[in-house]
């Protein structure tokens, strides 16, 4: 009887386990979706309707809509796979035009050194907290170097992940789903700084009469 007793404590407990991971996991994807609807609202975009799988989980928030009058998307997406998946949060912004301007700013670190060493060429703007904090990297260094006026660069002080505009699309990415009130906040803050450089490719595409 003792060990019978054992036996259905072991796979009570087990099973009480397994419930509480199920219910932290639909409590979590209830409220990153909150979060990402505060977001959204802040910002004046739409949170896209969504039906939790089994009734309890939500698939992660996609927010759309229009931006300082560009096109936005906010959404994760996650690399890798097996046992090291990485999730990103991503925003992307739509300039009207970009005229084939490229740019990417990324912490300075381990992986610049690296671009470094294979070749990539960094600009500096002549401000030394901005170049020790970003490398910047563009197929339009002197247009560039003028577009990072002062009143811009301090707006990447709060900022972990790393913005680029390739392919038409400005994005924002840093590492992490909307599981943190910070995160949501930081994207707050970093809408407006990508609609920034949005601005910035429509300026250069008018300049350069290259409209793409």
């Amino acid at each position: 009887m003792k060990d019978t007793a054992i036996v259905v404590l072991m796979v009570g407990g087990f099973m009480a386990f397994c419930a509480l991971l199920v219910w932290l996991g639909a409590r979590a994807s209830v409220a990153a979706r909150e979060r990402v609807g505060r977001l959204a609202t802040a910002l004046g975009l739409q949170l896209e309707a969504a039906q939790p799988t089994l009734g309890f989980f939500y698939p992660e928030p996609r927010v759309t809509g229009r931006f300082r009058g560009k096109a936005v998307l906010i959404h994760n997406y996650s690399t890798g796979s097996g046992k090291s998946p990485r999730t990103w949060s991503a925003l992307a912004v739509t300039p009207a035009q970009d005229g084939g301007l490229t740019l990417a700013l990324t912490r300075q670190g381990f992986v610049s050194k690296l671009q470094e060493l294979f070749g990539s060429k960094e600009i500096t703007v002549g401000n030394p907290e901005f170049d020790a904090a970003w490398f910047v990297r563009t197929n339009a260094p002197d247009f560039l170097k003028a577009a990072l006026l002062p009143e811009l660069q301090a707006k990447f002080r709060p900022f972990k992940g790393a913005f680029k505009l390739e392919k038409g699309v400005a994005t924002y990415v840093e590492e992490g789903a909307f599981n943190h009130e910070e995160r949501c906040q930081r994207f707050l803050l970093a809408a407006d700084v990508t609609c920034d450089l949005a601005d910035i490719a429509e300026v250069y595409a008018q300049q350069t009469g290259r409209p793409a």
